[in-house]
């Protein structure tokens, strides 16, 4: 049931797509030798889609996700967004950067009963906030699940030794969704 309510929010017919999904995301963009090589990715989940995946996947009811479940949490219901970059679009000078692979994905519950996802995304090639524009949107382009940045800390840095960075917050007009309704959110980074 899992992967089909996914599948919709990645393909669903425009006539249909509106949100059915909350996603609340914090992002920790992660360097090496200045420039950005992966972005570590959190994402915490409205009530009702928590308790489908806890309702699937927490076999043993313990409010957690361990070993199999976190993986079947990941094979399940995660993977599948790999084919739209996990709703992450890391704009170089307005250009998308491709997303190459993740790793260290944990599924858990946080003590208000949401899910919470966190991964590591892999950039095809590493970018340099110094010398380029840098953009970072996190939506689904159908509107199905939306998406926004957390309150506290949305943007993090980790690695940056060197470098003083930071981020500007707003609507991302040029790459509007949704019948063009809609503008993301997103994080302007500059480092110097």
């Amino acid at each position: 049931m899992l992967v089909g309510v996914l599948s919709l929010a990645c393909f669903a017919p425009a006539a249909f797509a509106h949100p059915h999904v909350w996603i609340d995301s914090q992002a920790t963009m992660i360097f090496s030798e200045h420039k950005i090589t992966s972005i570590r990715m959190v994402w915490i989940f409205d009530d009702m889609f928590s308790l489908t995946v806890m309702d699937q996947f927490d076999h043993n009811h313990d409010r957690r996700f361990f070993d199999q479940e976190n993986d079947e949490v990941r094979d399940n219901a995660f993977v599948a967004l790999a084919d739209i970059g996990f709703l992450t679009y890391l704009r170089r000078n307005e250009e998308v950067v491709k997303v190459a692979g993740f790793h260290d994905f944990v599924a858990d519950i946080t003590d208000d009963g949401r899910v919470k996802y966190s991964f590591t995304l892999d950039l095809a090639e590493p970018v340099d906030p110094v010398a380029d524009q840098i953009g970072l949107s996190v939506y689904d382009s159908e509107f199905f699940i939306d998406v926004g940045f957390a309150q506290k800390d949305p943007i993090l840095f980790s690695g940056n030794d060197g470098l003083t960075c930071s981020y500007k917050m707003g609507e991302d007009d040029k790459h509007r969704i949704y019948f063009d309704m809609v503008s993301p959110q997103r994080a302007d980074i500059t480092c110097q």
